[in-house]
């Protein structure tokens, strides 16, 4: 019989070390640490991003180990540091699931297509026209956020359009015409030389990426994430950022492997 070649254990892969920091400056957004975060993004994609980070991080205050650690777990499971905007293409019965009910999605029942019972007996619709006219906003974003943000948020009547036009966009998803008047004058405040009116250009948050990195550091310094993240509160970070928490396990790993690389 042939002799049977021994195999060579194989080395284990080095951890990643803790990136440099000089003492009493903010830790410093790199490639390295963008891929521990989310690695399905190219070297040259971040290396394209990862100024504009730094550059944010520094200007909303995301300036110790611990917050940046959380904010790049959070952003990483929202978007994978990509600019997306909100779809609202929804099929019926997801439109009623996200949309539908009082209390949120956890109130949804799937095999019946329907909330949960309220204290009255019947089914507890937070918009009953999800049901009753299906056909009109299934499927058609403009028609299914133009209601459901209406009167929410700052936003005008469902004629108006706001809720359509004032839709989530940017790496943490800005949403409501008040939050973009407010990151308007939060943008020009810290940036006097280039002014924008972001709800003149509601779509700079999803076609420049420079603006949608910054809005998600506005929406952490907004919601005063910070202090969430120094108490080192996942689930309170991720309320803040989520409304619930969805994703919790993957925000909690990302948020394991990024302290990781930062020594915290």
């Amino acid at each position: 019989m042939p002799r049977r070649q021994r195999q060579r254990p194989r080395r284990p892969q080095p951890l990643p070390s803790p990136l440099p920091q000089s003492e009493g400056t903010a830790p410093a957004v790199s490639v390295a640490l963008l891929h521990i975060a989310e690695p399905t993004n190219s070297e040259r994609y971040y290396a394209a991003i990862v100024d504009g980070l730094n550059d944010s991080a520094r200007r909303y205050g995301v300036d110790t180990p611990l917050r940046l650690a959380h904010f790049l777990a959070q952003v990483g499971h929202e978007s994978s540091f990509r600019a997306s905007e909100e779809n609202g293409s929804y099929s019926a019965t997801r439109m009623r699931q996200v949309f539908g009910c009082k209390g949120g999605q956890a109130q949804y029942d799937r095999a019946l297509d329907d909330c949960r019972l309220g204290a009255d007996g019947q089914p507890a619709r937070l918009r009953p026209r999800l049901w009753t006219e299906s056909d009109f906003f299934a499927g058609n974003a403009q028609h299914l956020l133009g209601y459901v943000y209406a009167d929410r948020l700052g936003n005008g009547s469902e004629a108006s359009g706001d809720g359509y036009r004032y839709r989530g966009r940017g790496l943490i998803q800005l949403t409501g015409k008040d939050n973009y008047a407010a990151f308007t004058r939060a943008h020009n405040a810290r940036d006097p030389d280039h002014p924008r009116d972001f709800l003149r250009e509601p779509d700079l948050l999803a076609s420049e990426l420079g603006y949608a990195i910054e809005s998600a550091f506005y929406y952490w310094d907004a919601r005063k994430i910070n202090a969430f993240a120094d108490a080192d509160d996942l689930e309170a970070v991720t309320r803040a950022v989520n409304g619930g928490l969805n994703g919790l396990s993957d925000r909690g790993a990302r948020l394991a492997r990024i302290r990781k690389a930062l020594g915290t």
